[in-house]
């Protein structure tokens, strides 16, 4: 099974050397999106998050969420 890695920005990168075997990039698209859906919580307005994936061959997947205050 392929390793994918997730690292994680907000200003303070995570990286993760680690990685998680899954199955597919289907499998590691599903886990992406569970991962923004826990970074949303932390959000700030003008807050910024990053999360890309890679697996051995490269990226695979990225995901921006970024919030704007108009007032």
């Amino acid at each position: 099974m392929p390793r994918y890695f997730f690292q994680i920005s907000n200003g303070k990168p995570y990286q993760d050397k680690t990685g998680e075997e899954l199955r597919d990039d289907r499998h590691a698209w599903r886990t992406a999106t569970h991962l923004a859906r826990d970074i949303e919580s932390a959000l700030e307005p003008d807050g910024r998050w990053d999360l890309d994936v890679s697996d051995a061959d490269g990226p695979v997947f990225s995901i921006n969420i970024q919030a704007s205050k108009h007032r």
